[in-house]
């Protein structure tokens, strides 16, 4: 097997894993412990805008320093191309695609005997513990709780799909859209990271943090103070926080992510006009 750089060594090591030959089952192995690891989570990103007047995405190496040092993860562009950096010196072929302009995800290729394609995704916020074989497999969903992601062809047109987001087995998101023989490389994605670090963009006007804890049977999301769990038998529990010592307990604790700089996010929002606990969603 391949001599891996030292990033990429530690990058096995924080998932608990080690290097294998690539394979589907390797692979599923990687990203179950992706979601449970890194976070998915915009503190990086607000720090990095505010604090470094920094607006590019990490190297790989860096990511992990600072998952190391920060409990960071990421949002799209950061963690989605760093498990792809990491999917390529392990020895699985793939590239990143884009979609509706908003998200970054990943194809995995010549992996399966049928040559079929792989959806992976590790920052979509969503339960894809497993790469998805949207082609083969077009009634496949991704499920926890009672959450769910179906990739669907396009009905007017076979060489798109459509990320749709599923609750109780009901639509109630599928603007993202692809078309997943386009290849693309984080230089390509350029416009639209330059768009993610604009002052009004999504990811620089609130506070995130989701994250999967398989061996809890629970998903943490905190948005600004409200903190909603779901458990992977469909009961769920919603929480507000009122205070920043309130909001780093939870993050430190519940979450298990005690370095994340929560305090710090929270400092910045509120100096951009952004009070997180005046949220009522």
């Amino acid at each position: 097997m391949k001599i891996l750089p030292d990033w990429a060594k530690t990058y096995l090591h924080r998932l608990g894993l080690k290097q294998e030959k690539a394979s589907l089952p390797y692979l599923s192995a990687l990203c179950s412990a992706h979601l449970q690891t890194f976070p998915y989570e915009n503190v990086s990103k607000l720090l990095s805008y505010y604090f470094h007047k920094n607006s590019s995405v990490p190297t790989p190496s860096t990511y992990i320093e600072n998952a190391v040092r920060h409990n960071f993860g990421g949002t799209c562009y950061a963690n989605n191309a760093s498990f792809l950096a990491l999917l390529r010196q392990l020895g699985f072929s793939g590239y990143l695609i884009s979609l509706a302009d908003e998200h970054a995800a990943i194809i995995i290729t010549d992996l399966l005997e049928s040559s079929h394609p792989l959806y992976v995704d590790t920052a979509a916020a969503a339960p894809l513990f497993q790469p998805v074989p949207f082609t083969s497999d077009p009634l496949y969903q991704s499920s926890f709780g009672y959450e769910s992601v179906l990739i669907a062809p396009e009905p007017a047109d076979p060489h798109r799909y459509r990320f749709r987001r599923m609750r109780h087995q009901l639509l109630v998101n599928d603007s993202w859209h692809f078309d997943p023989t386009q290849k693309r490389e984080l230089s390509d994605l350029a416009p639209a990271i330059a768009r993610s670090f604009q002052p009004d963009a999504t990811f620089l006007t609130c506070l995130r943090v989701h994250m999967y804890q398989l061996t809890q049977k629970r998903c943490l999301s905190l948005k600004n103070n409200s903190l909603f769990i779901l458990y992977e038998n469909g009961e769920d529990q919603k929480l507000r926080l009122s205070s920043i010592d309130e909001l780093e307990d939870v993050v430190a604790r519940e979450f298990g992510l005690p370095r994340l700089p929560v305090r710090e996010a929270v400092t910045v929002l509120a100096a951009a006009g952004i009070n997180v606990f005046a949220d009522e969603s």
